[in-house]
């Protein structure tokens, strides 16, 4: 069922971040399995849902839908999106794709807010710096290129360890790594191109939506951890 209400605020990909004052979208397994518990239960008694993911807590109460697809909301329905370390996910068109379909479902006046990672902060520390902060002892054995190639996250480390049902379900999804990197300036620009204004760079909580924070993690913002951009679409 499709949620009508008017004026919502979307909260794309949430993952286990969730709260009722917004409608919390997710398109992944363990939100699928989280509306059918006898069927997650059985999954995972077979070995087929590895026992880590199937002790994860997802909420039930999350509207299954696939990012990457036409959001099911009308036009001017929304009052604000909100999309947290989602779009990297995306290959850039798709991207490109869900940020036009962000202005579509909001209200004039509405508001988008997107965080990604920064590239900008994972360049300069494989340049030297130390924008993160101190590194982990795992972290410090890592050259310079490893440490990159670890915070891009393009690919896992190593092949999958799952089992064939799981790793077949990646392969189809490959919704885990990483397709396109942003700073910025080209998340700004991008929010730009489909017709937002007003588009600046916030703090964590720091948001023309009221109590963003309900949705919003820190630790995907602050130091270093990612960039922040909001954007208003046009009364």
């Amino acid at each position: 069922m499709q949620p009508n209400n008017r004026h919502l605020r979307l909260n794309l990909g949430c993952g286990l971040l969730t709260d009722p004052s917004w409608v919390n979208v997710d398109g992944s397994w363990n939100a699928r399995l989280a509306k059918h518990t006898f069927l997650r239960r059985v999954i995972s008694s077979l070995g087929i849902l590895p026992a880590e993911k199937a002790k994860v807590p997802w909420s039930s109460e999350i509207f299954v839908h696939d990012v990457r697809e036409r959001l099911p909301f009308p036009d001017s329905s929304a009052d604000a999106v909100y999309a947290s370390h989602v779009l990297e996910h995306l290959y850039r068109e798709q991207g490109q794709q869900l940020i036009r379909e962000s202005f579509r479902v909001l209200t004039p006046g509405g508001v988008v807010r997107i965080v990604v990672p920064d590239i900008n902060t994972i360049v300069r520390e494989y340049l030297g710096e130390r924008p993160f902060g101190d590194l982990s002892a795992s972290q410090n054995v890592l050259s310079p290129a490893d440490l990159f190639n670890e915070r891009l996250l393009m690919r896992w480390p190593s092949p999958s360890r799952h089992n064939v049902v799981m790793r077949v379900y990646e392969a189809w999804q490959d919704f885990h790594s990483h397709k396109w990197m942003y700073d910025e300036q080209s998340l700004s620009s991008l929010l730009r191109s489909v017709g937002f204004v007003d588009v600046v760079r916030r703090n964590y909580s720091e948001s023309l939506i009221p109590n963003v924070s309900a949705v919003e993690d820190p630790s995907r913002i602050q130091n270093g951890a990612g960039v922040c951009v909001e954007g208003r679409k046009p009364e």
